[in-house]
């Protein structure tokens, strides 16, 4: 029986945080302090996203050339053909900027994944937008993208979500098996919550068929939500 994994991008496919690289290399002063006050708890993530995305002042040109420097982890391809192979529906979902996961996972030769992230849109020569077409209102950390409302729009089947941080928090409730490193692996240690500690997806990969087997059955799982 086939299942579904919901895949974290940025630190986790990717070996850097995509969004922070952009605006380390062509926002305009002033993205820190939108930051602090996300870490602060004083805005969600989809405002911080939104208002540091307004300040970056660059062409096109200049965005992809950034993005011509990020790295994935060397094994992520290997594990998506095995995951493929036992039947798995792989999917990125990742609060970042969809424009640059696409460009980048295709750049290592990762092409035709279905990407759920916030939508960048060029505003002008050197000015963008984003767009946040998998937002809830009732996120709990006013993400652009929520995590736990994707995850619940597969509720017919069993599902695994890959992630490392706070962006995660949220959706590892909302699966079957999380396969976590980072805060995301504290998190779910910290909660009891059932989970898979990693630190690269050669790792995953090696043991991916046993970790499909740790996922319940669907008539398991109605039985428990029951």
């Amino acid at each position: 029986m086939g299942f579904d994994i919901l895949c974290d991008f940025d630190g986790t496919i990717s070996r850097s945080d995509v969004t922070d690289l952009l605006l380390e290399r062509l926002a305009v002063p002033g993205w820190e302090a939108v930051e602090a006050s996300w870490e602060r708890g004083e805005i969600g993530s989809r405002e911080c996203m939104a208002r540091q995305v307004a300040l970056i002042d660059a062409s096109a040109e200049e965005l992809d050339a950034v993005l011509e420097e990020v790295e994935i982890d060397p094994g992520f391809p290997a594990f998506l053909g095995a995951a493929l192979k036992l039947g798995a529906r792989v999917s990125v979902v990742s609060d970042g900027i969809d424009y640059a996961i696409r460009r980048v996972l295709a750049r290592h030769g990762v092409r035709g994944l279905p990407v759920l992230a916030n939508r960048l849109v060029a505003t002008g020569e050197r000015s963008y937008r984003l767009e946040h077409p998998h937002a809830e209102a009732g996120c709990a950390s006013g993400a652009g993208t929520c995590k736990c409302a994707v995850a619940g729009h597969q509720a017919t089947s069993r599902r695994i979500l890959i992630g490392d941080g706070r962006s995660d928090f949220c959706g590892s409730g909302a699966v079957e098996l999380v396969l976590a490193k980072g805060a995301l692996a504290s998190h779910c240690e910290d909660l009891g919550r059932r989970h898979v500690a990693f630190t690269s997806f050669d790792e995953l990969t090696a043991q991916l068929a046993q970790i499909v087997d740790l996922l319940p059955p669907l008539e398991r799982r109605a039985t428990e939500a029951a």
